[in-house]
C-alpha cells in the first residue's frame, strides 16, 4: 500500500504524461499555416492605438504592495479568530503572539502614513 506522498507523486506524474500526450497529438494532427498577418498584435479587431508598454507611477506599485501586506495579514489572522476559544485554553501565549503580529503591521502602516506613501496628490 502506498503512502500519501507516493500517491501525490504518481498523480503528478500521470498528469504530466497526459499533458505531454495532448501537446504531441495536437502538434501532429493540428494544422500549421503560418502567415505574417497572424503574427501581428490583435486587439478586438482594431489596430493598436498606443504602444503596449507604458510607464506607471511608483505609487500604484506601493499601494499594491501595501494592499498585499494587509490582505495577507487578514488571511493569517482569520484562522486564529475562528479557533480562538480552542487556542485560548493554551494560555496567553497565542494572544501575545497575535498582538505582536498586529503591532508590527500597525507600525508599518504608521510608517507608510508618515512617509506619505498612501497620499495620491
Amino acid at each position: 500500500m502506498m503512502s500519501g506522498f507516493e500517491t501525490i507523486v504518481m498523480y503528478l506524474g500521470m498528469s504530466f504524461i497526459v499533458v505531454v500526450i495532448m501537446l504531441v497529438v495536437s502538434a501532429l494532427l493540428g494544422p500549421y499555416r503560418p502567415k505574417p498577418r497572424k503574427a501581428t498584435t490583435f486587439e478586438c479587431g482594431v489596430p493598436l492605438l498606443d504602444p503596449g508598454h507604458k510607464r506607471y507611477a511608483i505609487k500604484y506599485f506601493l499601494v499594491a504592495v501595501l494592499f498585499l501586506v494587509f490582505d495577507l495579514e487578514t488571511v493569517l489572522i482569520y484562522p486564529l479568530a475562528v479557533k480562538y476559544r480552542d487556542l485560548a485554553q493554551l494560555g496567553w501565549g497565542i494572544f501575545i503572539e497575535v498582538f505582536i503580529f498586529v503591532a508590527v503591521l500597525l507600525a508599518g502602516l504608521i510608517y507608510a502614513i508618515k512617509k506619505r506613501a498612501i497620499d495620491w496628490e
